[in-house]
């Protein structure tokens, strides 16, 4: 039996919570045995927890960091195995680890399917409350978002880049919106495919709307209360203006962006920018999948591991930060002094000391501190040789406390994924506002001045410092600065790769940074990487073996 990706994932994505394990060959091929999986509401409430653990998985670790070690903000260290092919464009259709990120994304649109295939024998049922009817419309509107993320995830990666001119003539993605195990779509048009992007965040807000209706006439205890932990209202919000700004459609995505705006406030401040990439919490979350203890998801030791050696229980010594990646200089140097991302993002220097921020406890009891204070130590990055050079390592993910059950904060570094937070929200409008028919630089300013507002610390006010940006930054250097503050602000967090082909522009990897012994590696190609803004990895392979299984699929240009 042959199985592509999309067959392949059919029972794992479809089948969970209710099933452990499955045989495609035994199952039908045009059902998933209904009857049997949606008989009470216990089982649609299942199914939507089911759709949360996939869309968690989605969501985070390579899901989310994979495109920026791609780009020219990172250097690959010598000693590293992960992700070569990808970091140094070599990669082709049939090695590339971005394969995953089309299997999970599908898993996440097979899984909403069978909600929305099967959820409406339910949605009028009189054996329900109203409180359960208004959770069917949540689990409604949960998937119909879920379906709108995972296919926004994949447009920017598998489709060219959007024009609005000559978007009905190219390449968009397989539509899949029925449960079919034998099902071999081609690929829709891309303009199809943002139509029907489109039309799932308009179901989805319906729906969340359906949800605020039933929640305005019942009592507080029998609310379907929102939550940053799963898809609500907001999100569809925050979606939307994502992907108005990539469809050029920049007064819509302005007016969703100003929406995201006026709700949440920006953390400000180093402390709540730690509380924010420490702890997970704080004000400008608008979404970020739960993750516990018990059910964690995407680490990030990619950018961030320990050179630790045990020689006894009681004994364990500290030979250096072991990372894949390396933060380049002259991403480090976009930052000024004053601007708090410098010591939340990056290790820094503190007398003597390399030194960086992290929670050092467990979920029973944790505090904040610096890896000097913890270990009395300097932050340095082992070489090939075994020795130690200083050097700036990326820290934005140092581990969440309370997702340890023990304190072994140099093995456990896991952090809730955060998939919309509102500082998004200022850059679009500051990128929609220098993009439309009619710029408008006051307002482009206006937004990112806010943003570098609530990230500057010093001792001067930020009007009065160097940070500031002036009516005097007009024209191209304006379209810059906010560039360069997208870079600033979402590092480590997959936007770089997505922007840069979004504004059609190639790279040049960064000034890396310079060690006296070997560190990062060398072979020509690797940090002095150029991309012109036509190569044609900008767009990523179909998976191969679904182009070999499927021949409706057409592979993209070059693979």
């Amino acid at each position: 039996m042959n199985k592509y990706i999309l067959k392949a994932i059919f029972c794992s994505a479809l089948a969970l919570p209710l099933f452990t394990s499955c045989e495609l060959d035994q199952l039908p091929t045009d059902s998933l045995t209904d009857q049997e999986s949606w008989k009470t509401y216990n089982d649609a409430t299942n199914q939507y927890n089911g759709l949360l653990a996939i869309l968690r998985s989605d969501i985070s670790g390579s899901n989310a960091y994979l495109t920026d070690v791609m780009s020219d903000l990172f250097n690959q260290r010598l000693t590293s195995a992960s992700y070569g092919q990808e970091h140094s464009w070599r990669f082709t259709g049939s090695q590339f680890g971005g394969d995953a990120i089309w299997a999970n994304n599908y898993s996440v649109i097979l899984q909403a399917n069978f909600i929305l295939q099967n959820i409406g024998k339910f949605e009028n049922s009189s054996t329900l409350s109203d409180q359960q009817k208004a959770n069917i419309y949540n689990i409604k509107a949960t998937a119909y978002f879920a379906r709108a993320y995972a296919y926004s995830r994949m447009i920017t990666r598998y489709c060219k880049d959007y024009e609005p001119e000559t978007a009905a003539n190219e390449l968009g993605l397989p539509i899949v919106e029925t449960v079919s195990s034998e099902a071999k779509p081609a690929r829709a048009s891309l303009q199809t495919t943002c139509d029907t992007i489109e039309a799932n965040l308009n179901h989805a807000m319906a729906y969340f709307d359906k949800v605020a209706e039933y929640n305005d006439g019942a009592e507080p205890k029998a609310r379907i209360e929102s939550s940053i932990y799963k898809p609500n209202a907001d999100c569809v919000t925050a979606l939307r203006a994502r992907f108005y700004l990539y469809e050029h459609k920049f007064d819509q995505a302005i007016e969703e962006a100003e929406t995201i705006r006026n709700t949440y406030s920006l953390a400000s401040g180093s402390r709540e920018m730690l509380n924010l990439w420490i702890l997970d919490e704080g004000s400008e979350i608008i979404y970020e999948p739960l993750q516990t203890p018990d059910e964690l998801s995407g680490s990030y030791g990619i950018f961030l591991s320990y050179n630790l050696v045990t020689s006894d229980l009681s004994n364990t010594e500290f030979k250096g930060m072991n990372p894949d990646f390396l933060p380049t200089k002259g991403l480090v140097d976009l930052y000024s002094d004053q601007d708090v991302r410098r010591k939340v993002y990056f290790s820094y220097p503190k007398d003597g000391y390399n030194t960086f921020n992290l929670g050092f406890g467990t979920q029973s009891g944790y505090q904040l501190l610096t890896f000097d204070q913890l270990l009395g130590v300097s932050a340095d990055i082992s070489t090939t040789s075994g020795d130690t050079e200083s050097g700036v390592v990326f820290t934005k993910y140092v581990g969440n406390p309370t997702l340890r059950k023990q304190n072994v904060w140099y093995a456990q570094n896991y952090n809730m994924t955060k998939a919309f937070r509102a500082s998004e929200a200022y850059l679009i409008i500051a990128e929609a506002n220098l993009r439309k028919a009619n710029p408008d630089e006051a307002a482009a300013r206006d937004a990112l001045n806010e943003l570098r507002r609530n990230r500057f610390e010093g001792e001067t006010d930020y009007d009065g410092s160097a940070d500031y940006i002036g009516d005097d930054v007009t024209g191209a250097a304006l379209v810059k600065v906010m560039q360069d503050e997208w870079t600033r602000e979402f590092v480590g967090e997959g936007f770089r790769l997505d922007n840069l082909k979004r504004w059609h522009l190639g790279f040049k990897r960064m000034a890396a940074q310079q060690f006296q012994n070997p560190v990062l590696v060398s072979t020509p190609g690797w940090q002095d990487l150029e991309v012109e803004a036509n190569n044609i990895r900008f767009t990523w392979p179909i998976p191969q073996q679904e182009t070999q299984a499927n021949k409706n699929i057409k592979q993209n240009e070059g693979y």
